[in-house]
């Protein structure tokens, strides 16, 4: 069961910013991810418990590699979107 502190409208956007990633490549070989109208290197993420934030880059996103780079430094690895999402991350 996904974590009931994030809406399911939250919990939904997130799952559908990943799965379905728009992301380009500039002439400089540099991949962005374009969530909402904001086009990033990086998507920043915020954990259920309150403390932990991190980002997924946007090459790690689009090779389906759901490697959080923590905040304060260290990484959290998940195989799937929907591990990632159980365990209580969504986009910040």
């Amino acid at each position: 069961m996904l974590n009931e502190q994030w809406s399911e409208n939250l919990i939904q956007q997130t799952r559908n910013e990943i799965v379905d990633m728009v992301t380009h490549v500039d002439s400089e070989g540099v991949r962005h991810w374009l969530i909402g109208s904001n086009e990033l290197l990086e998507a920043r993420f915020k954990n259920s418990d309150g403390e932990r934030f991190g980002r997924i880059s946007a090459n790690n996103a689009h090779a389906r590699n759901y490697l959080i780079e923590l905040e304060g430094g260290g990484q959290e690895q998940y195989p799937t979107v929907d591990a990632l999402l159980e365990a209580g991350w969504v986009l910040d």
